[in-house]
């Protein structure tokens, strides 16, 4: 099982102050292993329950809540990352399981027995809170990412742009869905960091007068919901 407990800090950014901050990172950090090219395609299938309670709770600014996905970089690929991020104030928890391309089709379609057959207790907790929440696919999520890694303190930075949505078709697999775009004229950065983030690091970001706020892609992603929550 993959898990991650760390800080995570959300920024607007501008289009153009991203692309100065970018050229700054790449003077610093080392780009992921996914970000040796440049930008890399993220897609990701949210799934919520029948009431729509992890949007809500996202609206409604909830201390603790969660969001259910899957994640793939590749429609060709063979396995699906299944997460579970979980937030606590700045804190973030984020774990998950790699599901074979098959059995991620059957969650899809809402067949979650398919989580019993692997050995990860958290397999066992996502098809509890899947089966007993009525969760569904219901939304897709697409952006481009380019992401920066330094080794101390597990410090990670991201920069997504041209964020685009689909609530109308939900096959994570499929290359030509009805996008949305949702996000245009800015870019979302995230920086992530277990304890403290460095001082190189806070000195270039201090120098686009950012301001932490509660940026979700998620929400920005649905504005076919929103017309019946506002």
């Amino acid at each position: 099982m993959l898990s991650v407990l760390r800080s995570e800090l959300k920024y607007w950014i501008s289009y153009r102050d991203s692309l100065l901050l970018q050229a700054e990172l790449e003077e610093l950090l080392l780009p992921d292993s996914y970000s040796q090219d440049g930008f890399y395609r993220v897609k990701s299938l949210y799934f919520d329950t029948v009431n729509q309670k992890d949007y809500a709770d996202k609206l409604d600014g909830v201390e603790d809540r969660k969001k259910i996905r899957m994640r793939i970089y590749d429609e060709d690929t063979e396995t699906v990352k299944l997460e579970c991020k979980q937030k606590s104030g700045a804190l973030q928890h984020k774990s998950g399981i790699l599901l074979d391309r098959e059995d991620a089709v059957r969650c899809m379609d809402g067949d979650y027995g398919v989580l019993l057959d692997y050995p990860e207790e958290l397999a066992w907790r996502l098809y509890c809170d899947m089966t007993l929440g009525g969760y569904r696919p219901s939304v897709i999520i697409e952006y481009d990412r380019c992401a920066y890694m330094y080794g101390e303190y597990n410090t990670r930075i991201t920069i997504d742009r041209h964020v685009r949505s689909s609530e109308l078709s939900l096959d994570l697999f499929d290359r030509e869905l009805p996008w949305v775009r949702t996000i245009e004229d800015a870019a979302v950065l995230e920086v992530k960091f277990n304890e403290k983030l460095i001082e190189p690091i806070r000195r270039i970001l201090a120098k686009y007068h950012l301001t932490n706020v509660s940026v979700s892609k998620y929400a920005s992603g649905r504005p076919v919901m929103a017309r019946y929550f506002m």
